[in-house]
């Protein structure tokens, strides 16, 4: 996603194979009688005790949440599936405000040896770029990696805080599909839908693919490639010409990133598995990442007390 997260960070979840986890607890209105309907319908505003009233849940009721007006898909998709929908879209976020503070361990240093890849991040810049760079070279590209990762996460930090204050058009995408795995809706209304909703989440990346962390194509941002033609000389210039020539000609100039848009179809219960695994994977990777910047930190502070 070159418009998405395109995040070193989650190389982490790459190596693990990306699963799923719940961040909020299900609203469970059908499994717990009408108590557990009115008590789901105000989680977000409430700290998520049980009601005691025999009421019916209403309209109404759903349109107390703050953060959008669901009550549309409630009378579609009915309340239970609405609510489930709600949670996977903050098991998503959820996920990914962990790899956007693995990104930022990873750009400060902070992330101990995850934090160190400059190396590597040179090498990825420069597959099939057709030029061999000097010491001096490799540095300032790999500050321009750096500078890379930091605008990427700025845009998705911003996408992700959109998406918690208006999560309505994902659960509307993701109820869609649930509703197509089982053949309800017909494969043009679902693909309109998808067309419909990519503006709005262009940059949430999918978290089910494992392909969008994998660093990004830093050479289809104009900022990094200007930047780095910048740095070579002509001979090298004319290199990088040819070789970013047959690359676009061949239909290797695509971003390897897909939006959350371009999920696969499944019904809800198995994406909410699927996240939920890709959660704790990442949950898990976090923790690693701040022992190791801790033990990185104490290293470091042990070395001077040595000398």
């Amino acid at each position: 996603m070159n418009r998405n997260i395109t995040l070193i960070t989650a190389i982490a979840v790459l190596l693990a194979g990306v699963a799923a986890f719940a961040f909020l607890r299900p609203n469970s209105s059908e499994e717990n009688g009408e108590e557990g309907s009115r008590s789901s319908a105000n989680t977000e505003e409430s700290t998520g005790g049980s009601a005691t009233s025999d009421l019916k849940p209403t309209r109404k009721i759903v349109r107390k949440t703050k953060r959008d007006d669901a009550a549309e898909l409630v009378d579609q998709y009915g309340e239970s599936r609405t609510n489930l929908s709600r949670q996977v879209v903050n098991n998503v976020t959820s996920l990914l405000d962990d790899v956007l503070e693995m990104g930022d361990m990873m750009t400060s240093g902070r992330g101990g040896q995850f934090g160190n890849r400059g190396d590597w991040a040179v090498r990825g810049a420069l597959r099939d770029t057709g030029v061999e760079l000097d010491d001096t070279q490799k540095e300032a590209t790999a500050e321009l990696y750096r500078e890379f990762q930091k605008r990427e996460l700025e845009k998705t930090r911003t996408a992700v805080e959109a998406l918690k204050e208006k999560p309505v058009t994902l659960m509307t995408l993701m109820l869609a599909s649930d509703a197509r795995s089982r053949e309800e809706i017909s494969e043009d209304e679902y693909k309109a839908l998808q067309a419909s909703s990519s503006g709005e989440l262009k940059d949430i990346v999918n978290p089910l693919d494992r392909n969008n962390f994998r660093g990004g194509k830093p050479m289809e941002d104009p900022a990094f490639r200007s930047g780095f033609e910048a740095l070579l000389n002509e001979d090298q210039s004319s290199s990088f010409t040819t070789a970013m020539g047959e690359r676009e000609s061949s239909g290797d100039n695509k971003s390897g990133q897909t939006s959350i848009t371009e999920m696969p179809v499944m019904d809800l219960e198995s994406l909410d598995k699927s996240i939920s695994s890709a959660k704790q994977m990442t949950t898990g990777f976090k923790s690693i990442m701040q022992g190791m910047g801790n033990l990185q930190e104490l290293e470091q502070q042990r070395k001077p007390a040595e000398e």
